[in-house]
């Protein structure tokens, strides 16, 4: 009904308002005004499709436009290729711009059809089941290779019909789809400020008898973005009162305590800094490298103690107790301890052991550097956490007002429903009457005649 009342019923009136007229018009005046260009166009119509003997928008819109002058060789319909070579063939012709106007549903003229060279124009005469469908009509002009740097995308709706219903089914499944995909699933929110979902609410609000539900939608959508909004900004407020109370304290105490101990570690070697080489391994003390690393493998492998968790103590670096411990896949760590700890691989060989354990005592002045920045970091994101906190949320006031707009307009809807329920109340009570009165009169009629 919502494209031409002759699809439900044969023999109803040619009405020109219908949305199959409309496009027919359309269709016929841009084909017109594109003549000398020989510029093509798609009418994609999932419903009434063509079907011999009986009243279909396809034959119709052939009819029509042969009727005003369109050469038959200049329409076709996508179902008359049944083979493979035929498709081709066809959309070749389209692409030539032979064929200027092309009819098809939305599964055999959307995927994989590319006849976009000289398309100026499709039109959607009706409203598909499936964001993805929509997409794919609007991917057959919106491609590369495509001659006409501006283009058009026509959708018909018929108000206060079931394209209503339709286009709400579609604004529902993309405010879905564009929540899994817009990455935002992590912070829990998702606003459904997608061009497309736009697009189709848009579309459903054209489509709607009452003008208060257009623009209630519309109020709708905004109220809920906007709470969308606030539950992200409460969510963050949660998160920015746990790191004040705990995390930012709890690590910003962490990293003081690690530059106390490194710092007294850092005094540690200074007493030996520029100093020869010397390290002591399981009670002797080593100047040479190559030794000292021979004697550290030769305890890695001491059969008491493959196996065990339990760290080896086993000599001393530069102030530094040194022991060893099992890592994992069967490798071995080093130990420095002073104050505070400090880890890191053995290896394998004798001489690159002791240059790992040279190259770690090394590295804790730089180590000492770091914790400094990490412990600056955290105050400083303190400080930030606080200011934040305190911030009022942003669309309050707009927010507010809005929601008062709907509670308005859901007063008045509610008003309106109301009254409309009155009235076929009184309508039936006049009914009753008229028919009582008719009764009467039958009766006393009858007494007459009797």
């Amino acid at each position: 009904m919502a494209i031409d009342p002759r699809l439900v019923y044969e023999d109803a009136p040619n009405d020109p308002s219908t949305k199959l007229n409309r496009c027919i018009e359309d269709v016929f005046d841009t084909w017109e005004k594109t003549k000398e260009k020989q510029l093509t166009q798609l009418v994609f119509c999932d419903a009434g499709t063509p079907k011999p003997g009986k009243f279909n928008v396809y034959d119709e819109c052939k009819r029509v436009l042969l009727g005003k002058g369109v050469p038959k060789s200049e329409i076709a319909f996508v179902h008359d290729a049944t083979t493979e070579a035929q498709r081709d063939a066809l959309f070749e012709k389209v692409r030539q711009g032979e064929i200027r106007i092309l009819l098809g549903s939305t599964s055999k003229l959307g995927t994989g059809v590319n006849v976009q060279k000289k398309l100026i124009c499709t039109h959607d005469l009706d409203c598909p089941w499936k964001p993805s469908d929509l997409t794919q009509r609007a991917g057959r002009i919106l491609r590369q290779f495509n001659d006409n740097p501006v283009v058009s995308i026509r959708r018909y709706v018929t108000k206060g019909t079931f394209d209503s219903y339709l286009w709400q089914i579609q604004e529902q499944k993309l405010r879905y789809i564009t929540q899994v995909m817009s990455g935002k699933s992590i912070a829990r929110s998702c606003e459904d400020m997608d061009e497309t979902v736009l697009t189709a609410a848009e579309v459903k609000a054209i489509a709607t008898d009452n003008p208060m539900l257009a623009q209630k939608m519309e109020v709708d959508n905004e109220v809920a973005r906007l709470k969308l909004l606030r539950g992200s900004w409460l969510n963050e407020r949660a998160v920015l009162e746990r790191n004040i109370n705990q995390y930012y304290p709890e690590s910003i105490t962490h990293h003081q305590n690690n530059i106390k101990k490194i710092s007294a570690d850092v005094e540690l070697l200074q007493q030996t800094e520029g100093r020869d080489f010397q390290i002591t391994v399981d009670g002797k003390t080593f100047n040479e490298r190559v030794p000292a690393g021979e004697r550290l493998m030769l305890l890695s492998r001491l059969d008491d103690w493959k196996g065990k968790d339990t760290p080896l103590s086993v000599g001393e670096y530069r102030g530094l107790a040194l022991s060893l411990e099992h890592g994992g896949f069967e490798s071995l760590q080093f130990t420095l301890k002073g104050s505070h700890t400090y880890r890191g691989d053995l290896g394998l060989s004798e001489l690159g052991a002791i240059t790992r354990i040279e190259n770690a005592a090394g590295q804790i002045t730089k180590l000492l550097s770091d914790e400094k920045d990490e412990l600056a970091n955290f105050e400083r994101q303190l400080m930030e956490a606080k200011k934040e906190i305190i911030k009022p949320f942003e669309y309050e006031q707009r927010l507010s007002e809005y929601a008062a707009r709907q509670s308005e307009i859901n007063t008045s809807l509610e008003f309106q429903e109301l009254q409309k329920q009155e009235d076929i109340v009184l309508d039936e009570d006049n009914e009753t009457e008229e028919n009582e009165e008719v009764k009467e009169e039958s009766v006393c009629v009858g007494m007459e005649v009797e």
